[in-house]
This record gives structure tokens, sequence and C-alpha cells, in this order.
């Protein structure tokens, strides 16, 4: 995990705890995932002859002390760290002590929110010297060899940096269109003993890894950024299945999450890697979760699906009112999305759909329009969270032009506000936030404490680990119930 070299980088995955995210009642179920992103990042720097160790705080229950503990040993040229929004502090914190420690050593962020804010990375993070815009790869190498040999770090396309006093931002650089030419994820600079997802992600409690199997979404929802593109791109179904046999291999997985935004929106990339799935086997060894939107949907997909080892699909269905669906640009109606889960679950291919509630301009009442859409929808899982305009989206440029954004504390923009004690950055004109947050867990208790979905639920139970994780929810949600 931890490699001692002269040409040293170290990724670092912030210490953005899960009680941060989650909230005290909501922790224990909340997801620890692979950063795979570093894990990318690492693959191909190492390819290019570096050698990388990736500190993965939230996993290893890290601090700022011990994370420096760790960077002494090491002794990096570089360190490099990623940036969610709710993370901007904690990673500006944290440089300004690396930086205390070791005046000398160079600093570069990334991620969907320093892509989504670039050159105002630099000017609010005075101990951070670069910023990797978009995708990563390629440009943290051609870093990493300009810092060794001392060259001119203004050909690099997609970095932002300083010169004197002035912040220069270099030209765009190109997304990777053959994601082929990308090492895998390099794993074993992992804790891979550490991860889990949600179980509403999981079939049973064994290890449930992801594979990134395309990056970029041609739709153009308000609440989205887009950090890796609009341009569907995906890795050969050759490497997909290398990259699961090899996961079979290492970690005896059974189950296992195909990540991309909308896996299903190019059916031929689908079909074929369904059609590779069956014909290796790996369908009968490993079933798998995906997400997807109902308009891509149909049944010769659903189908193929099934046979290859899908076992679940999430969906987003964000509103149960057409307006706000309209509003948000979703480009879909509500009639398609009863239509496409009834024939979901005729080919037994079970439903996750996330909802979001306090949408610019959503009554109370539209609120509950959406929470009882869910309850007709009847998924196996639902999940309700606050909108949160995150910088880089169009609501975001939308609510701010409009003076609509309460505060621009990074932290408090947390989609699970409503069980910490965070306030949302946003509140829709005629609301207020004790209703929004006691909206949040209203919405869980109204979908969950029902008998239809208490028995659908009792029968996922296959351990007795899964047992105690499930009583466990409905206690809370209980507790919840009468708060």
């Amino acid at each position: 995990m931890f490699v001692k070299n002269h040409k040293s980088i170290v990724l670092i995955n912030p210490p953005l705890l899960i009680q941060a995210r989650y909230g005290k009642d909501l922790k224990k179920f909340g997801a620890v995932s692979e950063p795979l992103g570093l894990a990318y990042l690492a693959a191909n720097l190492e390819k290019n002859g570096w050698s990388v160790s990736i500190i993965d705080a939230p996993a290893l229950n890290l601090d700022d002390e011990k994370i420096i503990s760790h960077l002494n040993y090491l002794k990096p040229n570089l360190v490099g760290m990623t940036v969610l929004t709710p993370m901007h502090d904690i990673v500006k914190n944290l440089a300004a002590k690396i930086k205390n420690w070791q005046p000398n050593i160079k600093i570069v962020v990334g991620g969907a929110h320093a892509t989504a804010l670039k050159e105002k990375i630099l000017a609010t993070m005075p101990a951070v010297d670069f910023v990797c815009v978009g995708e990563g790869e390629e440009t943290l190498v051609e870093l990493a060899e300009a810092i060794e040999h001392d060259q001119s770090l203004n050909k690099i396309n997609g970095l932002i940096h300083r010169q004197n006093e002035t912040i220069i931002c270099n030209s765009q650089r190109e997304l990777i269109n053959d994601l082929d030419l990308l090492p895998p994820p390099a794993r074993h600079l992992l804790p891979m003993d550490r991860y889990k997802l949600t179980a509403s992600r999981t079939k049973g409690t064994g290890y449930c890894p992801t594979i990134i199997v395309a990056r970029g979404c041609p739709f153009n929802c308000s609440y989205c950024s887009h950090p890796m593109g609009r341009t569907f791109r995906h890795h050969s179904v050759d490497r997909i299945i290398t990259e699961i046999k090899k996961l079979i291999a290492d970690y005896q997985i059974e189950q296992i999450n195909l990540e991309a935004d909308t896996l299903t929106v190019d059916k031929n990339f689908l079909l074929s890697l369904c059609r590779a799935l069956t014909e290796t086997g790996i369908s009968q060894k490993v079933k798998w979760t995906c997400e997807s939107r109902i308009d891509t949907i149909d049944e010769e997909k659903l189908c193929a699906m099934k046979q290859a080892g899908c076992w679940q699909i999430s969906y987003g269905v964000e509103s149960g009112v057409q307006r706000l669906l309209d509003l948000i640009d979703k480009k879909e109606k509500l009639e398609d999305i009863e239509r496409v889960f009834n024939l979901t679950k005729k080919f037994g291919i079970a439903i996750r759909a996330f909802f979001m509630l306090g949408l610019p301009t959503e009554t109370s009442e539209e609120s509950w329009q959406t929470i009882n859409f869910a309850k007709k929808l009847n998924p196996l899982w639902a999940q309700f969270t606050l909108t949160v305009p995150y910088p880089g989206t169009p609501m975001f440029e939308q609510l701010r032009g409009q003076g609509e954004i309460k505060n621009f504390d990074w932290s408090c923009y947390n989609t699970w506000a409503g069980w910490t004690d965070r306030e949302p950055p946003y509140i829709p004109a005629g609301r207020t936030l004790a209703e929004l947050k006691k909206l949040q867990k209203k919405a869980l208790v109204s979908f969950y404490l029902r008998p239809i979905t208490f028995f659908k639920l009792f029968r996922q139970i296959n351990s007795f680990q899964a047992l105690k994780n499930y009583g466990r929810g409905f206690w809370i949600i209980i507790k919840n119930k009468f708060q």
C-alpha cells in the first residue's frame, strides 16, 4: 500500500469521514468506496515509471496528523488530493499542514469540485500549487515529469498553475477516447478489506467491488456538472471481462457494481457485454448491479441483462411531479417511468430508485407527491436526498444568479443534510430549513414502514449479519417516526 522510493508520489483521499457525510444514525449504513479515480491515476503513473502510494484516509480512519506521519515516512516529491465539494475545507486545511511540515513539497488537486471551480481553487487554497481539470491521468504524468526535470508547465493541457503571483489556465485537455489505453486501476495500493457498498447496492454480505466500465454522460440534467464530459466512452468488452476475472481470482467475488453514469445508453456495447458475461460463464458466478435511465431501457436490453447476471438496476427518478422533471431538464415522462419500472420487475430485476426533495420552486405538496409516487412505483430500495446545487451545474449557476443560494460553505453541500447538523445551501422559496430536514426523514419512514416493503426486504436476508443490519435500519426508521 505504501511504497518508499526516490521518484515518489502520494495520492490522498482526504479524511471526509462517514459520519460527516451521513450523520450519526446513518453512518453504519453509508458506503466506504474504493477511490478508483485515484487508483486510475496511480496505475498510469506506475506505467510511466513512478513509485506511487495511495493514502485512503476515510477507509483507514486517518486524521491529518496521521496522514502527515505517513508522508514523513514516504518522502514524496508530489502530493495529489481529490476534491469533492464537501471536502473543500478539509483539503484546504490539510494542504496548509503539509506545506507547514514540508514547504518545498508540491501539491496538486483534482476531482469534480476542482474541475468546476478551476482557478478559484488556487485563489482560495494558497498551499495548493496545481489544479488538474477533468481527466487527470495524462496531465498528472506530464506534471510529474515537468517537476522532476524542472521544465515549463505552460504546455501541459488541463493544468492550472501559478507563475509568480499570476494564476495561469493552460489549454483544455481533450478527453481520452480509448479508455483501454489506461492500465487497470491500481487496487494493489488500496486497503481492499476496508471497502463496502450500501446494503441497497449489494446482494448478501460478501464484498462487492466496483468496476468503472465507462465515462461521460450525454444527457443535460440541470443538477449534473459532467466532470467526465458529455461523450459516452467505454472500455472494450475484453478489457472489462479481464478485469472481472482478476477480481474473481484475487478476491473471490460473487457480486460487482458495473459503474457508468448510464450503462444502458449504448445498446450495441451493452448487448456485447452481456453476451460476453454469459459466454464466459461469469454470469453464473457473479451477479451485478448498475445505473440506468428510463429512456434508455427496452425489453431486449432487460432480457440480455437478466441472462448476464444483472440482479438490480438503479434509476434516477428524481421527482413525481412532471413540472419539476421538465424544470430540471430530465426529459422523461411520469407514465414512462411507471412503464419501465413494471417492465424491469417483469424480468425479475430489482430496482433501486433515487428521488430529490427540495427541487427549485418545489412546494411542500409537491414533495409529498414525489414521496407518494415512490410508494406507487414500489422499488426494492428508495433513496431520498435533499437537492444541492453543486458548482459547475446549470442549477448552481441559475440559483446563484437569482441570489437564492444561502451560503457558499462547501461543507454544507451534503445531500444527506437532514440526518446531519449541517444546513443545506438552498431552500426553495416558502419552505423552511426545519421542514426540509424533517421531510428527508419522513420520506424514509413513509416509504419503508409499509408491510409490503418490510416483507420484500425480509426476503433479502440470507445471513445473521444481514439480519442485524436490517434490524438496525428498521430501528432507526421507527425511532425517527416518533421524533
